[in-house]
């Protein structure tokens, strides 16, 4: 018996842009699973705020997994429970490297996230009530202000190879994960989903058999792994797939909820 679901947001569990959504569909599924006593956790790249708003009304009581893992947080309360930084020693040279890589820069601290002028759709990152990104001439400038992480923003068809160099330049360092088709990121060398979703399991006394984790991309990989049953999307990437135990229906055709159905849900009835 699965006894919690960790659901990754952009990709997974929401429809794709520009309606960005959870159906009522998968709403319904989640709720019931709820019902049954599955604890559900949201993982993902995004902000406190964003999850606080795209999330509101789902049955989220344990503790959440936001910036791919830099924090563990109480959407409700907002408290954060677990947190780990980048390093300020490698805020600099991620900067520098992302630079010569060609990419637009990112700098996310608590309050708010900063990037590079003319970032490619950085201005459509976050609807409100979610703070805009801010658009500075050098995200440089804000170091050495506390930093959860540090992203890259660039081509999708160069951005893997891209990975791969940032992946060496930076082994035993940093993490370095892919979170969209267009955004490379940086964090601590401790931080990742599958790390939280870890931690979050210890903390509710889940071993990762009773674990079922969904995700569509990079950053998702070690919590499918973690997990003792790991779900790939139909839209996902193949490396994502070859992780996976089990590949359901894309978020285009309620691909979360499908596999609720029917690996929890009908099962039980």
């Amino acid at each position: 018996m699965y006894r919690l679901l960790a659901i990754d947001l952009d990709g997974t569990l929401l429809t794709p842009p520009p309606q960005k959504i959870i159906t009522s569909r998968t709403r319904t599924a989640l709720c019931q699973a709820a019902e049954m006593g599955i604890v559900i956790v949201i993982a993902t790249g995004q902000t406190l705020s964003v999850l606080q708003n795209v999330c509101a009304g789902l049955p989220l009581s344990a503790p959440q997994i936001i910036e791919n893992g830099a924090v563990i947080a109480d959407i409700q309360s907002g408290a954060i429970l677990h947190e780990k930084l980048l390093p300020i020693e490698y805020i600099l040279p991620t900067l520098e490297i992302l630079q010569k890589l060609g990419l637009y820069r990112a700098y996310h601290t608590h309050a708010l996230v900063y990037v590079d002028k003319n970032t490619p759709r950085a201005r459509n990152w976050y609807r409100p009530p979610v703070l805009p990104a801010v658009e500075v001439d050098d995200v440089a400038s804000l170091y050495p202000q506390p930093c959860i992480k540090v992203a890259g923003i660039g081509e999708a068809s160069s951005l893997r190879e891209k990975r791969f160099e940032l992946e060496k330049h930076f082994a035993g360092q940093l993490y370095v994960t892919q979170s969209s088709f267009d955004i490379l990121e940086c964090l601590h060398p401790a931080v990742s989903k599958g790390n939280a979703l870890s931690t979050i399991a210890a903390d509710l006394d889940i071993p990762p058999e009773q674990v079922m984790a969904f995700g569509d991309n990079h950053n998702d990989i070690g919590m499918l792994q973690f997990a003792g049953f790991g779900v790939a999307m139909g839209n996902a990437h193949e490396e994502v797939k070859a992780a996976a135990d089990y590949v359901t229906l894309s978020n285009v055709e309620d691909g979360v909820a499908v596999a609720i159905e029917e690996m929890i849900l009908f099962q039980s009835g």
